[in-house]
């Protein structure tokens, strides 16, 4: 059987992490499956950890990516010598430094999966830096593959056409739909209320939730406008507790705001499942599963109307063109707490986000 090896950096706490995971699972009837965790301290911090599913994982470890810029390469180099596998796939541009390496012994696919770092920041040295030093080699890799539309676009406007290549394919994302569905139904108010107490949140009237990371382009400062002005709502924010947020909620005294980082995915679907409306004001994305995930828990889903968001959710779920429009954003949110707004679409997103048809997708990018 033919062996393919899956390069990635995050834990699968991570959205990265976890799509490592989806890619290993879809491939695991046609190759033998094989994991190489590139472990650093800050995102693998329970060195006893362990993942499991039909594959076999292999691990390097090194004190931060930077000083693995180092290190890695020699250590991919035995590990790949090892594995022998026929692909080797990196799950972000970010490691495309190691790509002259695997070139050298197998073939090699980069998933491309979002907007620049340098595009975000272009006058900050280590974005640049980063730009140089550990994305621009992915160009090097024999094939690529991409989460969206926009995202095959933004990279022919970074990269230029070398990688404009016959072998592209966009493969999106998956939900995982035996954890993200809706199978015990919508909760009533009062299994909403009992949800919340649960987690230390009381005296609400309704649950809105958030998921992202603390980055200019996820515009959170939009989502904490809307719990300002809609202070009987509970506003739960999955994703990691910053000092700028912090300082944020203290200054706007935002008593209805709370945080939670490191959750389950069952944990996360039980958000999702309980909340009125799941809010996702990024200004870019590349894909933007969160909204995705929430559809198909059946709760109402609002984005802003950029980049692949509108790719994936066009017709499905409200959009509102400007992501600073707070108020625009309010009036979706009185609407879903009225029961005002149907999830008509739901079954188009989960057979078009399914894991059936990413495996297909995949398997095809695979064979070219």
């Amino acid at each position: 059987m033919r062996k393919i090896l899956f390069v990635c950096d995050k834990n699968p706490c991570t959205s990265f992490g976890r799509l490592t995971l989806n890619l290993a699972h879809v491939c695991s009837h046609d190759y033998e499956v094989h994991v190489l965790w590139l472990k650093t301290n800050k995102f693998f911090p329970n060195k006893n950890d362990e993942w499991k599913g039909n594959f076999t994982s292999h691990e390097l470890w090194a004190k931060s990516l930077y000083t693995g810029f180092f290190t890695y390469p020699s250590q991919l180099k035995k590990v790949i010598k090892n594995v022998q596998p026929s692909i080797v796939f990196f799950i972000r541009p970010e490691l495309g430094f190691l790509v002259p390496i695997a070139k050298k012994l197998s073939k090699t696919f980069m998933f491309i999966h979002d907007v620049f770092a340098e595009t975000l920041y272009p006058t900050q040295l280590k974005f640049i830096l980063l730009n140089r030093f550990y994305i621009r080699p992915s160009v090097k890799a024999h094939s690529f593959v991409y989460n969206s539309k926009w995202t095959y676009e933004e990279a022919l406007k970074h990269f230029g056409k070398v990688i404009n290549r016959p072998t592209n394919h966009i493969i999106g994302c998956p939900i995982d739909d035996s954890v993200f569905n809706n199978h015990l139904g919508k909760p009533t108010k009062e299994e909403q209320k009992i949800f919340l107490k649960k987690w230390g949140i009381k005296n609400f009237e309704g649950l809105c939730v958030n998921v992202s990371l603390d980055e200019p382009r996820k515009n959170i400062e939009t989502y904490f406008q809307m719990a300002k002005n809609r202070p009987f709502i509970a506003f739960v924010r999955i994703g990691k507790l910053t000092e700028g947020l912090k300082n944020i909620i203290n200054r706007d005294k935002l008593y209805n705001v709370f945080h939670f980082e490191n959750i389950s995915d069952n944990d996360l679907k039980e958000f999702y499942r309980h909340a009125d409306l799941m809010v996702y004001p990024s200004i870019l994305e590349g894909f933007g599963m969160p909204p995705l995930e929430a559809i198909a828990t059946g709760t109402v889903a609002v984005a802003s109307n950029t980049s692949a968001l509108k790719e994936n959710l066009e017709g499905v779920c409200p959009l509102v063109d400007n992501p600073k429009d707070t108020d625009s954003f309010l009036t979706v949110l009185d609407q879903a707490m009225e029961k005002k707004i149907p999830l008509d679409k739901r079954d188009l997103v989960i057979k078009n986000h399914s894991m059936s048809a990413f495996k297909e997708k995949v398997l095809k990018a695979l064979l070219d």
